[in-house]
């Protein structure tokens, strides 16, 4: 009866749900979007690492530096900051404009640098002064960070809108067939170029006569703020995290359908607000990736653990040996697809709940204090608790993290036990036949 009920809501979710989320999953604008925020991790990744040299937290390296190379030894770390987080928003634009006209079977790479320049055009120029007291309008490295980034996405969509439309409505112009092609992109790429730098001058123009001032303090108030605000709550991470998972359990890639296009932009921002600002955001990149993923989507490492260690049946100590490598830089595909956990109305309870569970203990502990707030940038292959103490700087972020593996472990246990029991009576039954 247990099963034919299961069975059921599969069913209705195979047919209502799948397909939906299966859509989504192929949307071009979220595709081109992912795509182009995860051109900045590299830099963004670089650029951590120069943090964690410069202000690596134990006061025996520091002093060492400094009496090696000088009291300003670590000023590189400003030097790599403003060019790596400090062109993220510009790299993005970069990124998401070639990527969505690439989409439309269009050469991006025109396109990409026409929708950098729209950015440009878009943005304000910082007013500085020189030793004179003369003022001088220029566009500096922290200005074009990730606190634009909603600015540059917007820019990019819009860009590689018109500049599709525009060459596939053949409004270019046609180069003889002998001139190379090189060049003949290029021109291809003029017309749509003129119409997009003029729309966005115009913009620019219309806005500043706004209360706002610019088209980028509009999209900061307007839809950037509030968004935020919802996305990177403890609601809005919760959704996420539910709904990442609920997709997964199905098959379906809910990192890329849901995390990478929709949320990460905004703790992206979260983040370059706390490092440049001083801000207190809780949720920002690292916090989830690190505090939720650990072992892979699911928080699936105490899962491999329980299997190598405790596990009875020998499908699930398999799994766990050949689960266990991969499991500790992060990847579980071998879990997910060798207990199987896809489509598996036992495992996919704690493979939902677990990372919710983890998340919430460490957004509550870092809430009130007890633990540091993450900021820096790490591959998301990094060991779990090396990867705690880089994204903080402090070794309560390894803390934070055993604290999330802890109560990940106890929402799988009860499953993970049940499951291992029924398939070790299975084998047993099989042994005897």
């Amino acid at each position: 009866m247990q099963n034919e009920k299961s069975n059921k809501i599969m069913e209705y979710f195979e047919e209502k749900f799948m397909p939906v989320a299966a859509k989504l999953g192929s949307q071009r604008h979220l595709l081109a979007l992912r795509d182009g925020v995860v051109m900045m991790m590299p830099l963004l990744i670089l650029g951590a690492f120069s943090m964690i040299v410069a202000e690596f937290p134990v006061q025996g390296f520091l002093d060492f530096m400094a009496k090696t190379f000088g009291e300003n030894w670590n000023a590189f770390e400003g030097v790599i900051m403003n060019a790596t987080y400090g062109i993220a928003a510009v790299v993005a634009c970069y990124g998401v404009t070639s990527s969505l006209v690439n989409s439309y079977g269009i050469d991006g790479t025109p396109a990409g640098v026409i929708g950098m320049a729209a950015f440009f055009t878009i943005i304000v120029p910082t007013v500085l002064f020189d030793a004179e007291g003369g003022a001088v309008d220029a566009w500096i490295a922290g200005s074009l960070d990730a606190g634009l980034l909603f600015t540059a996405l917007l820019t990019a969509i819009i860009t590689g809108e018109i500049y599709r439309t525009l060459v596939q409505k053949n409004v270019t112009i046609k180069l003889p067939d002998s001139v190379p092609t090189a060049v003949s992109k290029q021109f291809t790429a003029l017309i749509p170029g003129i119409v997009v730098i003029i729309l966005f001058t115009i913009i620019r123009l219309v806005f500043a006569k706004t209360v706002w001032g610019g088209f980028p303090e509009f999209v900061t108030d307007v839809i950037s703020t509030p968004l935020r605000h919802a996305g990177t709550s403890y609601i809005g991470t919760f959704i996420a995290c539910l709904v990442e998972h609920v997709l997964w359990s199905f098959g379906l890639h809910g990192s890329a359908i849901v995390i990478f296009p929709i949320f990460e932009p905004l703790w992206l921002i979260n983040m370059a607000e706390n490092i440049n600002n001083g801000a207190r955001n809780i949720v920002t990149f690292t916090f989830y990736e690190n505090g939720v993923w650990m072992g892979g989507s699911g928080a699936t490492l105490p899962v491999v653990i329980y299997m190598l260690v405790f596990a009875k049946s020998k499908l699930l100590k398999n799994v766990g040996k050949v689960g266990i490598a991969p499991g500790i830089f992060n990847i579980n595909e071998p879990v997910t697809f060798g207990l199987p956990i896809v489509l598996n109305p036992i495992l996919m309870i704690p493979y939902i709940l677990s990372p919710i569970a983890a998340m919430t203990v460490q957004y509550l502990g870092t809430a009130i204090g007890l633990f540091p707030l993450c900021n820096n940038m790490v591959p998301w292959t990094c060991p779990v608790l090396i990867s705690g103490f880089l994204t903080t700087g402090s070794f309560m972020g390894a803390v934070s993290q055993l604290c999330g593996l802890a109560v990940s472990f106890l929402v799988w246990l009860p499953f993970i036990k049940a499951y291992d029991d029924k398939c070790y009576k299975e084998e047993l039954e099989s042994e005897n036949k």
